[in-house]
């Protein structure tokens, strides 16, 4: 499933995604969700998938398993975004409380019934020992079975993942002989049968707020 948009890059290097409405009717998308809407309501006008949305499907390498991991063959609750090891701002707070999550997740015993796919849209620089050290960094157990660091093979099949199917949009800037990432940070939350429950948009998403919503989809399931 590919979503369309475009990014516009300012004069202070700021990123805005225009798209057309993809959530559909609320009635529709409430028929795949196990949670209620969410009490913000459902954004239209975005170029990732929300509520009662079906989640992209694809295989990726976790490098650090060294195994390849289908989403369409997943049968747990996800908790997903896209990153890059090396950012110097977003994403260390967005990582952070996926981390938080993942602890949380296994003091509420919900660990079992969750995987955490952290999509890196830097296949260039995110060798496996990156992605090992990232995870010590921000104390992520990258060994336990519920935790993904998944790799494309290259950027164009980054982009193809992250920014055409996830609909996350990103864009590489040159910095002289290094390079960084203009983007936006997302963090889905989706039930086992491949629909989105959540969309959390920004770089530091409650932790707990996730957790809670992770517990009652869950619970909801049984």
């Amino acid at each position: 499933m590919h979503r369309r948009h475009a990014l516009t890059l300012g004069a202070t290097a700021g990123l805005t995604t225009v798209a057309g409405c993809l959530t559909g009717m609320l009635d529709d998308s409430a028929d795949n969700a196990v949670l209620e809407p969410p009490e913000a309501g459902v954004p239209s006008g975005v170029s990732y998938p929300t509520y009662g949305d079906p989640f992209p499907t694809f295989e990726l390498e976790d490098p650090l398993a060294e195994t390849t991991v289908d989403v369409d063959a997943l049968e747990d609750a996800l908790v997903a975004t896209a990153f890059f090891a090396s950012c110097p701002a977003e994403c260390i707070p967005l990582m952070d409380s996926i981390a938080q999550v993942q602890r949380n997740a296994g003091e509420r015993g919900l660990a079992d019934g969750t995987r955490f796919l952290a999509v890196t849209f830097d296949p260039e620089r995110d060798t496996a020992d990156a992605l090992r050290d990232h995870a010590d960094m921000l104390d992520i157990d990258y060994e336990a079975d519920n935790w993904h660091y998944l790799r494309p093979d290259g950027p164009e099949a980054a982009t193809a993942v992250v920014d055409d199917e996830l609909g996350v949009p990103f864009e590489r800037e040159e910095l002289g002989d290094d390079y960084e990432f203009i983007h936006i940070a997302v963090t889905f939350l989706v039930n086992p049968d491949g629909y989105v429950e959540r969309a959390y948009r920004g770089e530091d998403p409650d932790s707990n707020r996730i957790t809670d919503d992770l517990e009652r989809l869950l619970d909801g399931l049984e």
